[in-house]
């Protein structure tokens, strides 16, 4: 479950930081990136440790943090353009 929540934070991080590059979000371009080491760090070392059972949860975490990303970024930054 761990493993859900750590590549969820991961690929979310990463289209939002898309979104901030390609927006001129300057700040939050800026700021991202520390976020994502933490989420980059923590998803490498538990798939490490879980092993090839660890492809389902990658999945669906990544399945769930790019399509909320979107979500999130439509909502406070507006439509992409």
């Amino acid at each position: 479950m761990n493993l859900l929540f750590a590549t969820f934070a991961l690929v979310f991080l990463r289209a939002i930081q898309q979104q901030n590059v390609i927006h001129g979000h300057y700040v939050m371009a800026a700021l991202t990136p520390y976020a994502l080491a933490v989420a980059e760090v923590a998803s490498v070392l538990w798939v490490v440790s879980t092993g090839w059972a660890s492809v389902p949860w990658v999945g669906t975490g990544g399945a769930l943090g790019v399509v909320s990303a979107m979500a999130v970024h439509r909502r406070y930054f507006g439509r992409a353009s």
